[in-house]
């Protein structure tokens, strides 16, 4: 494993700005919709928030059909094929939000399955604007397609093992995998974003 090109980007609570329509929809309620429980889920949970991400730029190769590529692993998947094609480099990266999280869910998950869900879901809607804010900061003055995470379509789980491992993701972010894949901490998220060129001025 390479550790001299992999690059880490990490953020304050304060500095992520959580995507409303995301937390609306895990929460099933209205937009613009908020109130004490929420306010009061979303205070503490920013209080543990670490926010953390490790990625690469790697060259890919597309030649064969539906195989990408990557050097450190190949990944036969139409769907990721399909999202990269036109490209010669990609992002590969990791975000998570940190142990922290996972500890005051699990507090929550025996205090008050209210709070637990509501917090759950800010968390999550938190990991995926940590992944959009982390994306941005990559690809400023380039040209990228929407980033690709493994599970979506036929682009496997089991990809997150060699994956993790070219990041350093568990001495890095500190996570890990079960024997499902699934990743601890808990929203943390990996994906991978192609790149086509570099924008015009």
């Amino acid at each position: 494993m390479k550790s001299s090109d992999i690059f880490m980007i990490s953020a304050k609570a304060d500095e992520v700005e959580i995507n409303r329509g995301e937390l609306s929809q895990r929460l099933g309620v209205g937009r613009e919709y908020d109130d004490e429980l929420i306010r009061k889920c979303r205070s503490r949970l920013l209080e543990v928030i670490d926010y953390k991400c490790s990625y690469i730029r790697t060259d890919i190769d597309l030649s064969k059909d539906n195989i990408c590529d990557f050097g450190f692993m190949n990944v036969d998947s139409s769907a990721l094929y399909k999202n990269l094609y036109g490209c010669r480099e990609a992002f590969v990266f990791a975000v998570t939000t940190g142990i922290a999280v996972d500890r005051l869910l699990a507090k929550l998950s025996i205090l008050s399955s209210a709070e637990h869900f509501v917090t759950d879901a800010i968390a999550s809607a938190a990991a995926d604007s940590f992944c959009g804010y982390a994306a941005g900061k990559m690809k400023e003055g380039l040209s990228c397609p929407a980033r690709f995470s493994p599970g979506y379509a036929d682009f496997s789980l089991h990809f997150q093992v060699p994956l993790l491992r070219r990041l350093d993701a568990q001495g890095l972010l500190g996570i890990t995998l079960d024997s499902a894949y699934l990743m601890t901490p808990v929203k943390s998220i990996t994906a991978i974003m192609g790149i086509r060129n570099e924008k015009n001025n």
